[in-house]
Protein backbone atom coordinates (compact mmCIF):
# COMPACT_ATOMS: atom_id res chain seq x y z
CA UNK A 1 0.00 0.00 0.00
CA UNK A 2 1.25 3.77 -0.73
CA UNK A 3 1.28 5.72 2.25
CA UNK A 4 1.54 9.38 1.71
CA UNK A 5 1.99 12.17 4.01
CA UNK A 6 1.60 15.79 3.33
CA UNK A 7 2.38 19.21 5.83
CA UNK A 8 2.48 23.18 5.40
CA UNK A 9 3.85 25.17 8.34
CA UNK A 10 1.05 27.19 8.74
CA UNK A 11 -2.62 27.34 8.65
CA UNK A 12 -2.65 29.91 6.38
CA UNK A 13 -0.90 27.28 3.66
CA UNK A 14 -2.84 24.87 1.33
CA UNK A 15 -2.11 21.18 1.59
CA UNK A 16 -4.05 20.51 -1.78
CA UNK A 17 -1.52 20.57 -4.27
CA UNK A 18 0.73 18.24 -1.98
CA UNK A 19 -2.19 15.92 -1.78
CA UNK A 20 -2.91 15.42 -5.44
CA UNK A 21 0.33 15.16 -6.61
CA UNK A 22 0.05 12.01 -3.89
CA UNK A 23 -3.21 10.70 -5.13
CA UNK A 24 -1.59 10.82 -8.80
CA UNK A 25 1.34 9.15 -7.24
CA UNK A 26 -1.08 6.36 -6.02
CA UNK A 27 -1.12 6.63 -2.79
CA UNK A 28 -4.31 5.01 -0.95
CA UNK A 29 -4.45 6.82 2.07
CA UNK A 30 -2.88 10.23 3.26
CA UNK A 31 -2.00 11.78 6.53
CA UNK A 32 -2.14 15.33 6.68
CA UNK A 33 -1.64 18.28 9.31
CA UNK A 34 -0.71 22.06 9.31
CA UNK A 35 2.84 22.03 11.54
CA UNK A 36 5.89 23.60 11.82
CA UNK A 37 8.50 20.69 10.47
CA UNK A 38 11.22 21.47 12.78
CA UNK A 39 10.53 18.43 15.52
CA UNK A 40 9.27 15.37 14.51
CA UNK A 41 8.01 14.43 18.40
CA UNK A 42 4.95 17.40 18.06
CA UNK A 43 3.48 16.02 14.44
CA UNK A 44 0.83 14.15 15.41
CA UNK A 45 -0.33 12.99 12.17
CA UNK A 46 3.50 12.12 11.33
CA UNK A 47 3.50 9.92 13.98
CA UNK A 48 0.08 8.52 13.22
CA UNK A 49 1.38 7.83 9.58
CA UNK A 50 4.32 5.70 10.97
CA UNK A 51 2.33 3.79 13.03
CA UNK A 52 -0.19 2.68 10.27
CA UNK A 53 2.59 1.53 7.72
CA UNK A 54 2.96 -1.79 7.63
CA UNK A 55 5.71 -4.13 6.21
CA UNK A 56 5.86 -3.84 2.42
CA UNK A 57 4.10 -0.39 1.94
CA UNK A 58 5.66 2.67 0.45
CA UNK A 59 5.61 6.09 2.47
CA UNK A 60 5.58 8.87 0.35
CA UNK A 61 5.76 12.64 0.22
CA UNK A 62 6.53 15.17 -2.36
CA UNK A 63 9.89 16.15 -1.12
CA UNK A 64 11.95 15.51 1.58
CA UNK A 65 11.40 19.10 3.83
CA UNK A 66 8.04 18.53 4.09
CA UNK A 67 8.85 15.29 6.21
CA UNK A 68 12.03 16.44 7.95
CA UNK A 69 13.79 19.47 8.48
CA UNK A 70 16.86 18.09 10.56
CA UNK A 71 19.04 15.52 9.62
CA UNK A 72 18.26 13.81 13.46
CA UNK A 73 14.64 13.58 12.81
CA UNK A 74 15.41 12.28 9.13
CA UNK A 75 17.79 9.36 10.09
CA UNK A 76 15.07 8.33 13.12
CA UNK A 77 12.28 8.72 10.92
CA UNK A 78 13.81 6.11 7.93
CA UNK A 79 15.15 3.79 10.89
CA UNK A 80 11.60 3.55 12.02
CA UNK A 81 10.36 2.89 8.16
CA UNK A 82 13.18 0.98 7.58
CA UNK A 83 12.73 -1.62 11.15
CA UNK A 84 9.15 -1.79 9.74
CA UNK A 85 10.19 -2.63 6.40
CA UNK A 86 9.25 -0.12 4.84
CA UNK A 87 10.00 1.85 1.35
CA UNK A 88 10.49 5.67 1.41
CA UNK A 89 9.47 7.79 -1.58
CA UNK A 90 9.48 11.36 -2.36
CA UNK A 91 7.23 12.36 -5.82
CA UNK A 92 9.65 15.27 -6.99
CA UNK A 93 12.95 13.48 -5.33
CA UNK A 94 14.52 10.00 -7.11
CA UNK A 95 15.97 8.14 -4.51
CA UNK A 96 15.93 4.51 -3.02
CA UNK A 97 16.12 3.88 0.50
CA UNK A 98 16.22 0.20 0.47
CA UNK A 99 20.25 0.96 -1.01
CA UNK A 100 23.73 2.40 0.03
CA UNK A 101 23.16 5.11 -3.01
CA UNK A 102 20.24 6.07 -1.82
CA UNK A 103 20.47 6.66 1.51
CA UNK A 104 23.25 8.68 0.81
CA UNK A 105 21.41 10.74 -1.22
CA UNK A 106 18.63 11.23 1.29
CA UNK A 107 21.52 12.61 3.41
CA UNK A 108 23.40 14.93 0.97
CA UNK A 109 19.41 16.35 0.49
CA UNK A 110 18.44 16.14 4.36
CA UNK A 111 21.24 18.03 5.47
CA UNK A 112 20.64 20.53 2.08
CA UNK A 113 17.05 20.88 3.54
CA UNK A 114 18.45 21.43 6.91
CA UNK A 115 21.44 24.25 5.85
CA UNK A 116 18.20 25.89 3.94
CA UNK A 117 16.29 26.13 7.20
CA UNK A 118 19.36 27.89 9.36
CA UNK A 119 19.88 30.09 6.43
CA UNK A 120 15.95 31.23 6.28
CA UNK A 121 16.47 31.71 10.36
CA UNK A 122 19.35 33.59 10.10
CA UNK A 123 18.12 36.06 7.52
CA UNK A 124 14.64 36.19 9.58
CA UNK A 125 16.81 37.44 12.87
CA UNK A 126 19.17 39.96 10.72
CA UNK A 127 15.21 41.28 9.39
CA UNK A 128 14.25 41.28 12.80
CA UNK A 129 17.63 43.42 14.23
CA UNK A 130 17.36 45.56 11.34
CA UNK A 131 13.75 46.59 11.64
CA UNK A 132 14.42 47.05 15.22
CA UNK A 133 17.40 49.65 14.55
CA UNK A 134 15.08 51.56 12.06
CA UNK A 135 12.05 51.47 14.82
CA UNK A 136 9.70 48.93 14.07
CA UNK A 137 8.19 47.67 17.00
CA UNK A 138 7.22 43.84 17.04
CA UNK A 139 4.45 42.15 18.82
CA UNK A 140 0.45 42.95 19.46
CA UNK A 141 -0.50 47.09 19.28
CA UNK A 142 -1.03 48.58 22.72
CA UNK A 143 -4.55 48.73 23.74
CA UNK A 144 -4.52 51.49 25.57
CA UNK A 145 -2.17 55.07 25.91
CA UNK A 146 0.08 56.27 28.30
CA UNK A 147 -2.53 58.49 28.50
CA UNK A 148 -5.35 56.17 28.80
CA UNK A 149 -3.93 54.32 31.74
CA UNK A 150 -3.39 58.02 33.53
CA UNK A 151 -6.85 58.84 32.92
CA UNK A 152 -8.04 55.55 34.10
CA UNK A 153 -5.37 55.75 36.81
CA UNK A 154 -7.65 58.91 37.91
CA UNK A 155 -10.68 57.33 37.57
CA UNK A 156 -10.03 54.45 39.95
CA UNK A 157 -8.60 57.27 42.45
CA UNK A 158 -12.17 58.79 42.02
CA UNK A 159 -13.91 55.80 43.48
CA UNK A 160 -16.54 56.71 40.82
CA UNK A 161 -16.34 53.64 38.80
CA UNK A 162 -15.71 49.92 39.23
CA UNK A 163 -12.53 48.47 37.43
CA UNK A 164 -15.06 46.87 34.99
CA UNK A 165 -16.36 49.94 33.89
CA UNK A 166 -13.50 51.78 33.60
CA UNK A 167 -12.14 49.55 31.32
CA UNK A 168 -15.60 49.88 29.74
CA UNK A 169 -14.98 53.38 29.14
CA UNK A 170 -11.73 53.05 27.52
CA UNK A 171 -12.61 49.56 25.35
CA UNK A 172 -10.68 47.31 27.21
CA UNK A 173 -10.75 43.86 29.26
CA UNK A 174 -10.87 44.64 33.10
CA UNK A 175 -7.72 42.23 33.27
CA UNK A 176 -6.18 44.55 30.27
CA UNK A 177 -6.76 47.49 32.28
CA UNK A 178 -5.67 46.29 35.40
CA UNK A 179 -2.18 45.13 33.36
CA UNK A 180 -1.54 48.06 32.39
CA UNK A 181 -2.40 50.50 35.34
CA UNK A 182 -0.21 47.74 37.66
CA UNK A 183 2.74 48.04 35.17
CA UNK A 184 2.99 52.15 35.09
CA UNK A 185 2.93 52.45 38.79
CA UNK A 186 6.15 50.05 38.56
CA UNK A 187 7.56 52.98 36.12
Amino acid sequence: MKVGYARVSSTGQNLETQIEILKKAGCEKIFQEKKSGTAMDNRVELQNALEFVREGDIFMVTRLDRFARSNRDLYKIIEILNRKGVEFKATNQIFDSTTSEGRMMIGMLGTMAEFENDIRKERQAEGIKSAMKRGVKFGAKRKMSDKQVLEAIELQKSGEFTNQQIADIFGVGRSTLLRYVAEWKKR
